[in-house]
C-alpha cells in the first residue's frame, strides 16, 4: 500500500512539474474541445493556486491501474466567485469530472464540469 501511495506521489509530482511549462502559455489549443469527456475518480491534490486551479483526480483504467489525471479549471479570481474555495475539495472526495482532454493522450484536460458521484450538478458552496 505505501508503495503505490508513494508511486502516486511521484507520478502526481512529475505531472504537475512538467504542467507548469506546459500550461504557462494559457491557450486552450491544447485541449479537444470537440471530444470532452468524463471521468469518475477520487481527489488526490485540489491545488486553489494562480494562475490556475488544478484537479489530481485519480481514476481507474480499463486494466484496473490507477491512473492520475491532472484537470485544469479557471483562475482563483472566476472560482471564487463561483462559489470555488480552497477547502471545497479534499483528497478522497468521490467525484465525476467533465472535461476538454488533451490532443496528445496525455491524461491531463481543462475541467469545464463538476458533478457529485450520484451525477447531480456539484455545488461548491455546500462543503463549507
Amino acid at each position: 500500500m505505501a508503495k503505490k501511495l508513494l508511486g502516486t506521489v511521484f507520478l502526481s509530482t512529475l505531472l504537475y512539474l512538467f504542467s507548469l511549462e506546459i500550461f504557462a502559455h494559457h491557450s486552450v489549443a491544447i485541449y479537444d474541445a470537440e471530444n470532452p469527456l468524463q471521468l469518475t475518480g477520487k481527489v488526490v491534490e485540489w491545488q486553489f493556486t494562480n494562475p490556475h486551479v488544478f484537479i489530481l483526480l485519480s481514476v481507474e483504467d480499463d486494466q484496473g491501474k490507477e491512473v492520475t489525471w491532472n484537470l485544469e479549471g479557471s483562475n482563483t479570481s472566476l472560482m471564487l466567485r463561483r462559489g470555488w474555495r480552497p477547502d471545497t475539495l479534499v483528497p478522497g472526495d468521490e467525484i465525476i469530472v467533465r472535461f476538454n482532454p488533451l490532443h496528445s493522450g496525455a491524461p491531463g484536460g481543462n475541467f469545464r464540469e463538476v458533478f457529485n458521484p450520484d451525477g447531480t450538478a456539484f455545488d461548491p458552496s455546500s462543503k463549507r
